[in-house]
This record gives C-alpha cells, sequence and structure tokens, in this order.
C-alpha cells in the first residue's frame, strides 16, 4: 500500500463531513494506489486491528468483486473504499453488512448525484440499467461461531472516463464530480453505520426493499448447474430473493444463485 499522494484527497476531507460521534470511531487513510482496499484491511485484520479501520484508495490494481470477478478501478474516477468491522453478531449472518451498506451507499449515491439508484440484489446498484457500485464482504469465523472481523468493500464509479469494451454496455457512471467524492464517502459510512449499530433490528431492509430493481419481473438465474425462472416477488428479512416458479414460491440465498437477467 502506498501512502497519500496528489491522486487522492486527504482523509481529513472525509472526517470534516463526518459527526463528532463518527469522526472519534473511525480511522480513516487514503493510499495514492494499491492492489486491493478489502486485501490490506483483511492483513490488517489478521494483526489485530481493532473496528473502525478505513482505506480509501485512489485507484486498485487488482480491485476485486463477488464470485471472483475484478472491479476496474481506474484513477480519478471513482471511490474505492473498504471498512473493518468486528460485529458481534453469527456467522450466518454476515450478509447482513452487505445489504446495509447496498442500502447506504444507494442513498448516498443519490444524494451526491441528484438521480436514482436501485438495488440489483444482491450487491450491486444500478442507474438506468447500469451498474455503478459494486459490494463485497468477506469475513473471518471465530472458533464460537460469530465473526472474528468483516472487511465490506465498496466501489463507485463516479465519472465516465472510458470504461474496458468488456465493461461497455455492462458498466455506467453516478455522474459525481471528483471534489464531491470525499463528501461521498463521508455519506456511505454515515448511513452504513447508522445501520451497523442496530444490525439485528434489520432496519435497512425496508430501504433495500423500496429500491429492488427485481420485485415484480420474471428473471433467469442459475441455481445448481441449472438455468431456470420465476417472478421475483419481494425480498425477506434475511435477504433471501423471493421468487415463484411452477414449483411453487422458493427463497434462493445469494450464494446459491447468480442472475443472469440483464436490468
Amino acid at each position: 500500500m502506498q501512502e497519500t499522494g496528489k491522486g487522492i484527497f486527504a482523509a481529513e476531507e472525509v472526517t470534516a463531513e463526518l459527526d463528532a460521534k463518527l469522526r472519534s470511531r473511525l480511522h480513516i487513510r487514503t493510499a495514492e494506489v494499491t492492489g486491493s482496499t478489502n486485501d490490506d484491511l483483511k492483513a490488517l485484520a489478521a494483526d489485530g486491528a481493532p473496528d473502525g479501520e478505513v482505506l480509501i484508495a485512489g485507484a486498485q490494481t487488482a480491485g476485486k468483486g463477488r464470485l471472483g470477478r475484478s472491479f476496474w478501478s481506474p484513477r480519478h474516477a471513482g471511490l474505492y473504499m473498504s471498512v473493518l468491522l468486528r460485529p458481534s453478531i453469527p456467522a450466518c449472518e454476515a450478509l447482513a453488512i452487505t445489504t446495509a451498506a447496498a442500502s447506504a451507499a444507494s442513498i448516498a449515491i443519490d444524494e451526491l448525484s441528484g438521480r436514482h439508484s436501485g438495488i440489483k440484489w444482491v450487491n450491486d446498484i444500478y442507474i438506468d440499467g447500469r451498474k455503478v457500485c459494486g459490494i463485497l464482504t468477506e469475513s473471518a469465523v471465530s472458533q464460537s461461531g460469530g465473526l472474528s472481523w468483516a472487511v465490506m468493500g465498496i466501489g463507485v464509479n463516479a465519472l465516465d472516463i472510458g470504461f474496458p469494451e468488456d465493461l461497455q454496455g455492462k458498466a455506467g457512471a453516478a455522474g459525481i464530480a471528483p471534489g464531491l467524492i470525499p463528501r461521498l464517502a463521508a455519506r456511505i459510512l454515515t448511513h452504513f453505520f447508522a445501520y451497523c449499530d442496530k444490525l439485528p433490528e434489520k432496519t435497512y431492509m425496508d430501504e433495500y426493499r423500496k429500491r429492488s430493481v427485481l420485485t415484480g419481473r420474471v428473471i433467469e438465474y442459475e441455481r445448481n448447474g441449472e438455468l431456470q425462472s420465476g417472478t421475483v416477488e419481494g425480498i425477506d428479512d434475511d435477504a433471501r430473493l423471493i421468487v415463484r416458479n411452477e414449483n411453487g414460491v422458493i427463497p434462493l440465498l445469494s450464494g446459491e444463485v447468480n442472475i443472469k437477467t440483464k436490468i
């Protein structure tokens, strides 16, 4: 990890946008460029770093997405941020972190862009049919079955500086000016930690459901190696996608399906 340079704002620009409670709770650092902010914080977690470590990079050379995919993270085009958490929740409820982050990010993106974003189950934010944000949570399980730590990583495409050929037509940008990216980080952190403080209450799920772009749609999804289809009836409090098909109503878990339908 390389420390702050000319291409990335100072951590103080983010902390200045936070309330006093979050300023005292979080330790924010910025880096000019790194391989992966998630990997950096996972290493810190293994060394015993506390809850509230935050790393924001100006660019990533090995940004990570869900299912082993990469996340394109060029300079001067987005927000690439990871947060280290040590929540008191069972490991089986780790998905709550991702869904809370998705709700927080979608709200913050709307506040700074003046546009309306939606959530594609389970961890992507879309505007006008194109992905503008992805979230990846990685964690370690303690011997007691709880979370030893979790790292929530989030990447937002703030500006369109020209996407690679394989992302054209799929990726989009929120339309947030570079000078507002520190504020975007602060707004995401503010909303996210408001939810995190009440994770067991699942207060984030109302916002998550309201912003779902799949509810009411017929979708195709891959499950157990088989392509299936059904109508999305909603999302339950455990963030399972509720789909109705010829076999009845089925709750789908995020780790067992791959949504094939384009937004």
